[in-house]
């Protein structure tokens, strides 16, 4: 049995190896060959780098479609403190944490805002159904957590409200502090066929607005007729200037006009209320000919300010069907205020160049299944929000490279279902290394009596789980000669001693 699990385990790496589609961009991605995100926001906290991203579905290695950006599901953290060495924390919210989000996707906010000794997050959910063919409306909700990577709850347990009670349609919400030190959201909005900027101030308890909110003004047309201000207002001050950075789209206007894609530009007030509507100039370039999609975060750390954006990803086998990853760069003011130009072809980033190297926290408050760097036996459906499970055959499995255990993990919980009613002595290994290699938990599995009828299980594991190991889910179980696929499992995560 071990030689024939080495052998299968030997042809999957090999598969991978070949198969696994390579980055094309010249610049420097956070997750390159991995991971596919969006929407970058950062910020610095407790002495580390934080960026925050939406997530694509999923990986490079299993990529599935994503029509008007409607499979977007969860946010990821991830930390560095030398740009190089990436920690992932999984998915700290995700569409199955509110119940008033009927289209499930899950779009651009921020996370991780510290203020009353927790921290705060504030996310748009589509609200309109998944089965209509456009990018549909999206209301504003408010999450906090304990700590910066979640997992973030519902506070409301609905959208937030404008002051005269009608509910925030929003995207792309941040806080912004002003000079007095209060804090304001900023938002985008909520209807994709509309371009406004909002900005009000928030109450205390960061879960209401104060007032009702400043319509800000902000670029309308180009010379050429394309919309100025098109999406994904951004607002930070330098010294005594703001900056608004925002996402515009250019069309194929003619041989005088700029090339098509999607730019970030910029304008300046020395107001944060604006009016942001004069000259504006370019951030970051198309990242190629006609490209449509560009977003963008700003932060500062340790002195210096950052930029995070977002690229296409392009592979050369499946769909490249809206999915982006994440690249992280410089943001250089000069002397006279303007920002410096961004080409992403050319973008080295930050760091080391060609350097980067991704762990896996092993204490997500979960863990995507649907994230596997290897798989066997293995198949995949859409579950109940947007996320996808993986439905497992006797003997199937899942491996995930670099996973980090730090001192200890003390059990293993994981999400399963299972529509196989005859299903008997199902298992879940849980091994180090290879699917072959250490056992440091194993739980036991029966049927739920649906795909989507979900149960969270929980197993202690060994001492072994310390340090960082690859990390393999081997299913086991048997039943009916008409049911192939014993149990799925949508989810998993360790908890610390």
């Amino acid at each position: 049995m071990i030689r024939k699990r080495s052998l299968l385990a030997a042809i999957a790496v090999l598969s991978t190896a070949i198969f696994s589609p390579l980055p094309t961009s010249a610049q420097k991605l956070v997750t390159p060959g991995y991971l596919l995100n969006s929407d970058p926001t950062c910020r610095e906290m407790n002495g580390e780098f934080y960026l925050f991203t939406t997530q694509d579905p999923f990986t490079t290695n299993f990529e599935r479609p994503n029509p008007f950006y409607k499979g977007m599901y969860a946010y990821h953290a991830l930390t560095t403190t030398d740009f190089d060495h990436w920690v992932d924390h999984g998915s700290i919210l995700t569409s199955r944490d509110v119940t008033w989000g009927v289209g499930d996707a899950l779009w651009d906010g921020d996370a991780g805002i510290p203020a009353n000794g927790k921290y705060y997050a504030y996310a748009p959910f589509r609200i309109t159904s998944t089965s209509d063919q456009d990018s549909g409306t999206y209301k504003i909700g408010v999450f906090t957590a304990t700590n910066p990577y979640g997992p973030y709850k519902d506070v409301l347990g609905a959208p937030m409200k404008m002051a005269d009670g009608s509910p925030l349609i929003g995207l792309s919400p941040a806080v912004i502090p002003a000079d007095d030190g209060s804090k304001y959201l900023i938002w985008g909005s909520g209807d994709t066929a509309k371009h406004e900027v909002m900005l009000a101030k928030l109450k205390p308890d960061m879960l209401q607005l104060a007032e009702s909110p400043h319509a800000i003004a902000v670029p309308q047309k180009d010379s050429c007729g394309n919309l100025g201000y098109f999406e994904s207002p951004v607002l930070f001050k330098a010294g005594n200037t703001w900056y608004m950075t925002y996402v515009a789209y250019k069309d194929e206007r003619g041989a005088a006009c700029e090339a098509k894609g999607s730019y970030i530009d910029y304008t300046t007030s020395n107001n944060m209320f604006g009016p942001f509507d004069g000259e504006a100039r370019h951030l970051i370039y198309p990242a190629g000919d006609g490209e449509e999609s560009i977003q963008q975060g700003v932060c500062s750390y340790k002195g210096k300010m950052y930029l995070g954006y977002h690229v296409p990803y392009k592979n050369f086998v499946g769909e490249n069907d809206h999915h982006r990853q994440v690249a992280l760069t410089s943001l250089v003011i000069s002397p006279d205020g303007s920002l410096k130009e961004i080409y992403p072809g050319r973008d080295a980033g930050v760091g080391t160049p060609g350097v980067t190297k991704l762990r896996l926290d092993a204490f997500a408050p979960r863990r995507e299944a649907a994230e596997f760097q290897v798989r066997n036996n293995a198949d995949a459906e859409p579950g109940l929000h947007g996320e996808y499970q993986i439905k497992f055959g006797d003997g199937g499995y899942i491996l995930f490279h670099n996973v980090d255990f730090g001192d200890g993990a003390r059990q293993f919980k994981v999400e399963i279902s299972s529509e196989n009613r005859a299903l008997r002595d199902g298992t879940l290994e849980v091994h180090l290394d290879t699917f072959a290699g250490p056992e440091i938990g194993r739980v036991k599995v029966e049927s739920t009596g649906g795909a989507t009828q979900y149960k969270i299980l929980t197993v202690n594991v060994d001492s072994r789980a310390k340090g960082v190991h690859d990390l393999a889910l081997v299913a086991h179980g048997e039943g009916s000669a008409t049911d192939r696929r014993v149990f799925n499992v949508t989810w998993f995560g360790f908890m610390r001693p």
